[in-house]
């Protein structure tokens, strides 16, 4: 495994494209067999993966993306410090690639939220996602905020009131976005928070009676 995995990261770095795809699968069977060797270069086989979600041949992003979500499954709380990073590649996918990178890259955030720590996707999503001028990111990210939040429950996202304030903000901002989709999650947030007392009480001091 060892060895595989420096091959991997020697495959990674060179500029033919099958050779990239070779060094993807490895660190792929790496991550579903021998997972432990990865922890000790985490940091490079993420930034080398994440790289290679953006390339242009197609092929090899959406290796790239696959096997971001195998290292989700496969390290879980591991990856948090990886989180940022990999959150925003992701979304800047779904608004400038085709259908099927678009629907790999959903995939792989579902995975991320399923597995590392529910507020370092919610932070990530939040900050790289919701506020994005382009409607496709807003969408994804709005969709896979509602997963995590609703993980969390509304009990434990009141326990912070800062960001039991902007997750009020953000939700009634949603449900009046221009997308429909974007609506719906953003009415199943405010449908969510509006279970808690607090939540209830700040909707009514932070937002506007308009908006209201």
């Amino acid at each position: 495994p060892q060895k595989l995995l420096v091959s991997a990261l020697t495959w990674l770095s060179s500029d033919n494209w099958e050779l990239k795809e070779k060094g993807l699968l490895s660190i792929k069977c790496l991550a579903i067999s021998h997972s432990k060797v990865l922890l000790g270069r985490l940091r490079e086989i993420s930034l080398a993966v994440t790289k290679e979600v953006t390339s242009l041949r197609s092929k090899v992003s959406h290796s790239a993306i696959v096997t971001l979500g195998e290292l989700f499954v496969a390290l879980k709380k591991d990856m948090d410090s990886e989180v940022d990073e990999v959150v925003q590649v992701l979304l800047q996918m779904v608004w400038n690639s085709p259908e099927f990178i678009q629907k790999a890259a959903s995939q792989t955030l579902g995975i991320m939220v399923e597995n590392v720590t529910p507020s370092r996707a919610m932070t990530a999503l939040m900050d790289s996602g919701i506020q994005h001028r382009h409607v496709l990111v807003r969408k994804y990210a709005a969709k896979h905020l509602l997963t995590v939040m609703e993980k969390i429950g509304a009990t434990k996202l009141a326990g912070t009131p800062l960001r039991a304030e902007k997750l009020v903000r953000l939700a009634v901002k949603l449900a009046q976005d221009c997308h429909k989709d974007t609506r719906y999650y953003g009415w199943k947030m405010l449908h969510m928070l509006m279970d808690h007392e607090k939540f209830k009480r700040l909707l009514k001091q932070s937002v506007s009676a308009h908006d209201l």
